[in-house]
């Protein structure tokens, strides 16, 4: 009997050593408790990077790994799956091929063969699977069915070779945007929440800025002693990700306290208790 497919991609993953045994239960228990696609809970729990994961799906089912970042829109593709559907499944369709009867459709999971079958289907056409990230599908659908841009993503595009370079770097990987209620951009890259920038007039009142305060809460100690190689590359990867995280919540915390929508005195309050 075939494994059901969450295990399906996790065994995959084990075997191309993208994460261990270890790592596959934590994820597929965050994965019963949640739900969600197990590639998700795994890149979004800092396990693994998601192209890192998307490609090792791709190679592991021989199937074509598409980034979708510059696709082109495609209305006849787009006719023959509705974006409900498509919301709920996670897939995208990519082109209408073969005079309407081949469609080329974007998954992240290309052993869910049930959804296959189900664009197939209400499509009436021959599914050709492709293999992209679950952000990349969630900004295609956006973009193409809504006209909507998302307000804040990262590059998840077609440059695999900035995808794994160290999420440190400052590259466009640690792009993403924060907009004020008016729609405006407000902050596009991380490199312009620098901690000198963040801290900088602080709004009248008095008082420590956001980014002292915040620091003030996040700052952690040292690792314990004895921890092997691979421990330290975990706790790595969560100090990144939780650095990422504080230079995003900075911006947004100096953008409310800009806009008078919170106050020092608030603000220090709530972050304390």
């Amino acid at each position: 009997m075939a494994a059901p497919p969450r295990n399906r991609i996790g065994e995959l993953l084990v075997k191309a050593k993208v994460i261990d045994e270890l790592q596959l239960r934590s994820a597929l228990a965050r994965h019963d408790q949640w739900g969600g696609r197990l590639s998700r809970v795994i890149t979004d729990m800092g396990i693994a990077k998601e192209e890192t994961v998307i490609s090792a799906i791709a190679q592991g089912t021989g199937t074509q790994r598409l980034h979708l970042g510059n696709v082109t829109r495609d209305p006849g593709a787009l006719a023959k799956v509705d974006v409900s559907l498509a919301e709920q499944k996670g897939v995208f369709p990519v082109a209408l091929k073969d005079n309407g009867k081949t469609l080329v459709l974007a998954m992240s999971d290309p052993t869910d063969l049930n959804t296959v079958d189900q664009v197939a289907a209400r499509s009436r056409a021959r599914v050709v699977v492709v293999v992209a990230s679950d952000r990349e599908i969630e900004t295609a659908i956006l973009r193409h069915y809504r006209g909507q841009e998302p307000a804040m993503s990262s590059r998840y595009t077609g440059e695999s070779q900035r995808q794994d370079a160290p999420t440190s770097g400052g590259g466009e990987e640690d792009e993403f945007k924060v907009v004020d209620m008016s729609g405006n951009t407000v902050v596009k890259r991380m490199a312009d929440v620098a901690p000198s920038q963040a801290a900088a007039a602080p709004p009248s009142g008095g008082g420590s800025s956001a980014a002292d305060l915040l620091d003030e809460i996040l700052s952690g100690g040292s690792a314990p002693p004895g921890l092997s190689p691979e421990e330290m590359q975990r706790l790595e990867t969560v100090r990144v990700n939780q650095e990422k995280s504080s230079k995003i919540l900075r911006a947004l915390l100096e953008l409310l306290l800009e806009k008078n929508a919170l106050t020092q005195k608030e603000l220090a309050s709530r972050m304390r208790s």
